[in-house]
């Protein structure tokens, strides 16, 4: 039997401009059971005519006892808060530099949403260069991270100096109460080897191979004592070879003493070196001396590194004019949307270029806790769109239910 209470309730909704759609799903979530919520629907559309039925007295003060027992039940789902949904994460990764020498950096982008329960928890990434061949890790780096709504993270990986030049593949997992959820991207690692006079290849301006040119003359290598380096006298003493150093010398990379060699004493200052460990300690100088921060990230030479170590002293400053001077479009959106986030301010999303990082830059003032729906209409995407008018709708539909 059609239960009235219900179709009243679904009736009154439907005055109030509610769709079928998100009255189905806020009743459910109260505890309402499908059948009851198809029939009551079945019965507005579509009214069954009924015989009238004449009860006693007795029948009657029954009914409605057992009438007001499906009220109060009722009420009890009304009135008790819905479950929050389970964890629920997503991962999606944009290449910023996925091409790089041994030795060197690739970095990319890391987003990660949260569709699930709006309470903060941890959850552990691990990020993974893999051989697509045999599957190999060729590195790795892990680390342990809080979410709860939405976070992009601008990160570099170091490719280990002695790996082979060939395609890779970069793999992102997130590990959360037994789940995972992996991404990944294709890189490249091309080769680094440097010219020098030991390499065994004729090249720079050599006459032959690591000999004449900027290396050693290639008249006086012994012929059978030769060890191909520039940088020892070779010679042959009663069958027996001898490779003497000699010092200082000119093309072994190293500035000596007495040495005048344009090749190996250069007189420019060496670029700072930081890696994407040590970026962590510029956030924490930055909260100290940011000037002494900024000059050390100007004075990095791999754009990519020098545009995120600006990024990490703009977040930790809560200062977009930081952001204004990154080059890489990417990480500028990332850095104006985490210090959207930390600082409450929804008008700094409009800064960012990119529709993906922007849309996430403006669900973070719409899901819970922050509940700001005014900003769905500036929302691009029409899943995300849709997704803030629904938790506005059901926001509204609770409010009304608790009055």
């Amino acid at each position: 039997m059609v239960k009235k209470s219900v179709i009243d309730y679904i009736r009154g909704l439907l005055q109030k401009g509610y769709d079928i759609s998100t009255i189905r799903n806020t009743m459910l979530k109260y505890g309402y059971q499908n059948k009851d919520i198809d029939e009551a629907v079945r019965e507005l559309y579509n009214p069954t005519i009924r015989h009238e039925i004449h009860f006693s007295k007795t029948a009657f003060i029954g009914i409605f006892l057992i009438a007001i027992s499906v009220i109060g039940i009722s009420m009890f789902f009304y009135l008790s808060p819905p479950k929050a949904p389970a964890k629920l994460l997503d991962l999606t990764l944009e290449p910023i530099k996925t091409e790089a020498n041994a030795g060197e950096s690739i970095s990319f982008i890391q987003q990660l949403a949260n569709k699930g329960s709006s309470n903060r928890f941890d959850v552990v990434v691990r990020q993974e260069i893999l051989d697509p061949r045999t599957f190999e890790v060729i590195t790795f780096k892990s680390e342990t991270r809080a979410i709860e709504t939405f976070t992009t993270t601008p990160t570099q990986m170091v490719i280990p100096k002695d790996t082979k030049p060939g395609n890779y593949i970069l793999r992102v997992i997130v590990e959360y109460d037994g789940n995972k959820k992996p991404a990944t991207l294709p890189i490249k690692i091309i080769s680094t080897k440097k010219e020098s006079c030991l390499d065994g290849i004729k090249n720079q301006n050599e006459a032959e191979i690591d000999c004449g040119g900027l290396c050693k003359p290639c008249g006086e290598r012994a012929s059978d004592c030769n060890d191909n380096n520039p940088c020892t006298q070779d010679a042959e003493d009663n069958g027996k070879c001898s490779n003497n150093p000699i010092t200082p010398c000119c093309g072994n990379g190293i500035c000596e003493a007495n040495e005048e060699c344009a090749a190996d004493c250069r007189k420019e200052e060496a670029p700072v070196t930081i890696t994407p460990e040590t970026l962590e300690g510029i956030k924490d100088l930055a909260r100290s001396d940011p000037e002494k921060a900024s000059q050390l990230c100007n004075g990095l030479e791999v754009p990519d590194i020098k545009d995120t170590c600006i990024s990490n002293i703009g977040e930790v400053q809560e200062n977009k004019e930081y952001c204004s001077s990154i080059a890489s479009q990417k990480i500028k959106d990332s850095c104006y949307s985490n210090i959207a986030k930390s600082t409450d301010d929804k008008s700094l999303c409009t800064e960012i270029s990119g529709d993906g990082i922007r849309d996430s830059c403006y669900a973070n003032f719409f899901v819970p806790p922050n509940k700001d729906y005014s900003v769905c209409e500036f929302v691009t995407n029409k899943e995300l769109r849709a997704s803030c008018n629904t938790l506005r709708q059901l926001d509204e539909l609770h409010k009304g239910i608790q009055q």
